[in-house]
């Protein structure tokens, strides 16, 4: 049988992979170009497989009578069967006899396939995929039907190389939106945070975080995934939802690491990541913190002082099975800034580790002083020319002192109720009250909040606003207001909570109106030392 190559229909695929499929959406371009190429080569079957980002796997994105390929997401391991080999070697391979051949996919001998003819697609020396056709009867493909094949893969790989930058650019930009984390707001607290890809690559591996954890202090992390590309970016993504998941676990930041290492190696067994996560609290400016081989994090002090945290580093996350990481403690005082980052801001090629981290305390100089952005400072000095070679991210978290009198708004929650003993605790110690007062003051306005939010709201989105000042005569005064109308307690022994309160203050008014209910709370504070 003859399978001369028909030269209008050479021209015909030539006319379409030229400007024909340049408008098709990706997909839509494999399914034409394979169509033509099966008609033209009078083949049975013929299939594009591209390789992953990782450069190690190859997957079935289009197919012509091989359907089933696409449908179960075949995938084949570089080196290894009849795709695998082409893209190891980067040459086309032509197996006459199927039956005497190696091949990873079942589907090529379920499908009764004898001979099979594969090229690489391959753009500016680099395989990005593999193109194949297939024949049910043993055929003895020749040097036209190769010079056809090779061409259609060159001119298809131009195409599908296009595509994949403009998919990609689009999907790098929604993901890498999805992945920036929304950073809390916090009395007495600025946030602020960076990421910038590396110059050849739209996404990486950095990432940064801030949540609240259930004592009612601050998490913050920081990491970077070995690799770059979607598959990082994924991982990235995978590593900060489990972190917050590890730290509703393990209070210590060291065991909820330890949780995460072994999340890393079941999700990606060849990956590893550093890491460097803190809780912070917020009342006495505690730090308890671990890292898995990541940098330490600066203190830029209120008085312009700068110095580096020194905490036990572990291995990182991921790169043995049972890793063991240590907790270490610092304190920051009102003023103070606490700057976390990854290598990318510091690290130059052919440049000690400690150039940079010195590099980056002269550029957190004046970081103190700074009253408006706090990052952009620092990344115009480290990378005026952005990040080149590595993906840069940094996350600052500057204390500050809370004012008189403080303004707090916060959801109806009885989660929020640590949070808020925080930092009404941090601003009754800034008014030198005693630890007693403390504890038993934020007990009270807790006590008022927890009340609101039983009595005052109904299942739903609802806010609490808590104020609290000192008086000229050295009282505390802390007024918790709802915006609901208040029902009768549910089930019996209830309403303890106003009892409580009148125990531990001095005064007790509740104030119910048609637009909310608020509770005054009254405590005079000294008392213990006259």
């Amino acid at each position: 049988m003859s399978h001369r190559v028909d030269a209008a229909k050479l021209r015909d695929l030539q006319s379409v992979t030229d400007a024909g499929l340049a408008y098709l959406p990706l997909e839509n371009l494999l399914a034409e170009l394979l169509t033509r190429l099966v008609d033209i080569l009078e083949v049975d079957t013929a299939a594009i497989l591209l390789l992953e980002d990782d450069g190690r796997t190859l997957v079935a994105r289009a197919a012509r009578g091989l359907e089933e390929e696409v449908e179960r997401g075949v995938r084949v391991p570089v080196r290894q069967g009849f795709a695998g080999r082409i893209a190891a070697t980067g040459q086309p391979v032509f197996i006459e006899d199927l039956d005497k051949a190696e091949v990873v996919n079942p589907l090529l001998r379920q499908k009764g396939l004898k001979s099979l003819l594969g090229v690489p697609l391959m753009i500016e020396g680099e395989v990005i995929g593999v193109l194949h056709v297939g024949s049910l009867k043993p055929r003895m493909f020749g040097a036209a039907d190769l010079e056809v094949l090779q061409r259609v893969g060159d001119r298809a790989a131009l195409s599908i190389n296009g595509k994949l930058a403009d998919q990609d650019r689009g999907l790098a930009d929604a993901l890498q939106r999805s992945l920036m984390p929304r950073l809390p707001e916090l009395p007495g607290l600025t946030l602020e945070a960076r990421y910038l890809p590396a110059a050849e690559a739209t996404l990486g591996g950095d990432w940064f975080d801030a949540f609240l954890l259930p004592g009612g202090s601050l998490g913050l992390a920081i990491g970077d995934v070995s690799g770059r590309g979607f598959q990082a970016a994924a991982l990235m993504g995978q590593l900060r939802s489990g972190l917050r998941a590890c730290a509703m676990v393990e209070r210590s930041p060291a065991l909820a690491a330890e949780l995460l290492s072994d999340l890393l190696r079941q999700l990606d067994p060849t990956r590893t990541a550093t890491l460097l996560f803190l809780a912070l609290d917020p009342q006495v400016g505690r730090i308890e913190m671990m890292s898995a081989g990541h940098p330490p994090p600066l203190v830029v002090r209120a008085d312009g002082g700068r110095t580096y945290l020194e905490l036990p580093t572990g291995v990182p996350l991921g790169a043995v099975r049972y890793p063991t990481y240590e907790d270490a403690e610092a304190t920051l005082e009102p003023g103070d800034a606490l700057l976390l980052f990854t290598d990318g801001v510091i690290e130059r090629p052919g440049e000690p580790l400690d150039t940079g981290l010195a590099r980056l305390g002269d550029a957190a100089r004046d970081l103190y002083t700074i009253p408006g952005s706090l990052c952009q400072p620092i990344v115009d000095s480290m990378l005026p020319h952005g990040a080149t070679r590595d993906d840069a991210a940094m996350l600052i978290a500057r204390t500050h002192p809370l004012s008189n009198p403080l303004l707090l708004s916060f959801p109806a929650e009885v989660e929020a109720i640590p949070t808020l003993r925080r930092v009404l605790g941090r601003w009754l110690h800034e008014a030198d009250a005693s630890t007693t007062e403390i504890d038993e003051i934020s007990l009270a306005c807790s006590e008022a909040c927890a009340n609101a939010i039983e009595h005052a709201y109904a299942p739903g989105p609802a806010s609490l606003e808590v104020r609290a000042a000192l008086s000229e005569q050295g009282d505390a005064v802390v007024c918790v207001r709802d915006f609901g109308s208040w029902r009768a307690p549910r089930g019996s022994h209830r309403g303890r909570g106003t009892i409580l309160m009148r125990g531990l203050m001095d005064a007790v008014d509740i104030d119910p109106g048609s637009e909310g209910t608020t509770v005054r709370l009254v405590r005079r504070l000294g008392r213990e030392a006259a």
